[in-house]
């Protein structure tokens, strides 16, 4: 909600309008002279209810979201439960039918630790994940700090008596202990030794946090029941390899997975304490070396990435929070980054190529020779061969000196650069949580389009593009409520029906991508959206199509110059007149349009820039205008500017006659209530004078009765 407060005095009335912009008021006439008016507006960061579909079951704390393009569901992991949703619409879904639920066990054992039996020591779904092409799914569940895993069919129910999986049961190391720990987790079925299929994990692997790991279950003939590969994972206890780490994703990518996560920094600890973000990878033909990381992976690199602020002394986001890549494109990450909590509060989006990644992987390594030198470039003649990192066919026979440089020398040298040198989108006092992309293509330009999800339960949409000379441009497009006052915690895009799917620890939420005509409610917010064009002859936002007005690259100056159509007000002398100018787009300056400007014209004054002062203009919050107590001065035409693009357009007229020669057909209704109520309150006060004056020796504040009291 958005308020205003137009400070002047009067009572007694109130009233609803909407204004030119949709906008419903609110205003509220108080008592007492000189007239003070409360407006109230419904706030523009709110989806209409005809874009959005809800699904929930109480505060169950979605937080594990599974798409299944294919079926034509999704996946909701939540408290003690696992729901299966209609892609299409989840409100169709009902919390009984379309869900599995998998309790608890050793709940007492889990309170007797000091944790909370209603919270900590329930089973929050963390790992969904398809098994077979999705005819089965993995899940795995904090189980009351007590990991546990599933197989289970696709349409949620349990495998029968004569069907089981080998190695299911035991959840550690596949999903955290803890429901508020991060965690990833994804089932690799090709590319594993023997051609097995397995679980690739990063998470905790102890109740008191001291083991965090990189993990791969242990493999096993599915047909058989036999174990043939025991398990794979960094080594323990060790803060080279992993110091604290809070993982956001992992991706099966060609011959390796690959982890994201952000950790201690290692390398700056001689300086104090810092995070990291970090990509890790290791090879899925991997099996350990045969003396030396017998149980380990031999193959285990990370790096550093670099998401900041270009210049001299850059300003690093260095903690990343999600990680997104488009299920078409494997060449390409996008992830959300912020500062630490403990300063300046800020968010970035970044991008990231794998060749980039790759490029990093096979350059130098980093080292430390003592624990009070500084971490340097390890030499090239110091590297052993064949190159410590790399896939080769039988891990076990790599020589003694290969896997004991891994074990010292699993930190690349240089970071991993974003693209473009710089970020997508950068926002201070903001805390993006979660990510998701589209990629719309529009006359032959492709547009990469980012929501991201906030602490405060806001998402973000964002459209990046290239010009002609492959140089990257970025828009906010528009900020609008997800869920009220909450966090993010998952979302999901489905290309296919056009939705986006948010989850939050009391309810998951689906939007229409499309959201022109309920969103826009001008024509340049309108054509800054590859998803809408504005319709010039009925003057509104629809789904883009040959014909309509569109400029998301700011190529075509005032393109909607001649779309805006003068809004013709009569107000009354001394009335106080709102102008609305809804503008979503919080990020007008840092995009290069010039800032939002209101501009009156006038005969007396000629062209006029307006400034806000309390008693005469007040800016709404959402970039309107309020003109305090107009005269004949105030009359001519009003314009909201944005750079060069005219958002608004008003031409006012104050009609000063019927103010000064009354006459009582010429009031409206509300201006004669207005005066009864007034002349009222001026009799009611000088009968209150005349009764205060014969009271001598009272107080003035004192209340004197005449006769007794009626109690």
């Amino acid at each position: 909600m958005m308020a205003v407060v137009i400070s002047r005095r009067y009572s007694g009335h109130r009233s609803w309008y909407k204004d030119a912009s949709g906008i419903s008021w609110f205003v509220v006439w108080t008592t007492i002279w000189p007239l003070v008016v409360t407006i109230t507006a419904e706030s523009n960061s709110v989806v209409p209810l005809d874009h959005a579909r809800d699904f929930s079951c109480g505060r169950l704390h979605y937080r594990t979201l599974y798409l299944d393009a294919r079926r034509d569901v999704m996946y909701v992991g939540a408290m003690d439960k696992v729901f299966r949703l209609s892609l299409n619409n989840i409100n169709k879904s009902r919390c009984e039918m379309d869900a599995l639920t998998l309790e608890p066990s050793n709940i007492a054992n889990c309170v007797s630790k000091g944790k909370s039996e209603h919270y900590d020591c329930r089973n929050h779904i963390r790992v969904i994940q398809p098994v077979e092409g999705g005819k089965l799914l993995y899940i795995c569940g904090t189980n009351a700090h007590n990991p546990m895993d599933w197989v289970v069919h696709a349409n949620l129910s349990h495998l029968s008596n004569h069907q089981s999986y080998p190695g299911i049961g035991n959840g550690i190391a596949k999903c955290p202990f803890d429901p508020d720990d991060n965690a990833t987790a994804v089932w690799v079925e090709h590319g594993n030794p023997g051609g097995l299929p397995g679980l690739y994990s990063g998470t905790v692997a102890e109740f008191s946090r001291a083991d965090t790991v990189i993990f791969r279950t242990d493999l096993y003939d599915v047909a058989t029941g036999q174990k043939v590969h025991r398990y794979k994972r960094t080594i323990k206890y060790d803060s080279k390899w992993l110091d604290k780490p809070q993982f956001v994703g992992s991706y099966d990518i060609g011959d390796y997975v690959y982890f994201f996560f952000r950790e201690n920094a290692i390398e700056y600890i001689n300086c104090g304490k810092n995070i990291f973000s970090r990509v890790a990878r290791v090879c899925k033909r991997d099996t350990g070396g045969k003396n030396i990381l017998n149980n380990n992976w031999a193959s285990f690199l990370k790096a550093r990435f670099n998401c900041s602020i270009p210049g001299e002394f850059p300003f690093y986001f260095n903690e990343i929070q999600s990680i997104y890549k488009h299920p078409d494109d494997d060449s390409r990450f996008h992830a959300i980054f912020t500062t630490s909590m403990n300063g300046l509060m800020g968010s970035a989006v970044c991008t990231f190529s794998l060749e980039s990644i790759q490029e990093v992987f096979n350059g130098k390594f980093k080292e430390q020779t003592t624990s009070f030198s500084a971490w340097l470039p390890v030499l090239t003649s110091k590297v052993p061969e064949p190159r410590p990192g790399l896939c080769v066919n039988d891990t076990q026979t790599l020589p003694d000196s290969v896997l004991t440089f891994i074990q010292g020398h699993p930190l690349m040298d240089s970071a991993v650069a974003h693209d473009n040198g710089k970020p997508v989108f950068y926002k201070r006092d903001v805390i993006l949580t979660s990510l998701v992309v589209d990629k719309v293509e529009v006359d032959g330009v492709l547009y990469t389009v980012y929501y991201a999800g906030s602490t405060k339960g806001l998402v973000y949409k964002l459209v990046e593009w290239y010009d002609r000379t492959k140089e990257a441009h970025s828009n906010l497009v528009d900020v609008f409520e997800a869920v009220a006052q909450e966090p993010i915690r998952a979302m999901e895009i489905s290309r296919k029906h056009k939705s986006l799917y948010v989850a939050s620890d009391s309810v998951v939420r689906q939007f229409d991508l499309v959201m022109c005509k309920g969103r826009h409610g001008n024509c340049l917010q309108c054509t800054q959206d590859p998803y809408c064009g504005w319709d010039k002859e009925h003057r509104e936002c629809r789904f883009y199509m040959a014909g309509l007005l569109q400029d998301v690259t700011n190529a075509i100056p005032q393109i909607c110059k001649s779309c805006e159509k003068k809004k013709l007000m009569h107000v009354f002398w001394g009335q106080s007149v709102h102008l609305s100018c809804t503008v979503v787009s919080q990020e007008v300056d840092r995009l290069g349009m010039g800032p939002l400007q209101w501009i009156h014209y006038s005969h007396e004054k000629g062209t006029h820039l307006i400034k806000p002062h309390r008693d005469k203009y007040l800016l709404t919050s959402d970039h309107g205008l309020v003109i305090m107590s107009v005269t004949d001065h105030d009359s001519g035409h009003y314009i909201c500017k944005l750079g060069n693009n005219i958002l608004c357009n008003y031409t006012v007229t104050v009609d000063s006659k019927t103010c000064s020669a009354p006459s009582e057909n010429d009031y409206k209704k509300i201006y004669s209530d207005w005066c009864h109520e007034f002349e009222k309150y001026k009799t009611a006060m000088k009968t209150w004078q005349n009764k205060q004056a014969k009271c001598h020796g009272t107080h003035p504040n004192d209340v004197t009765y005449q006769g007794s009291p009626s109690l």
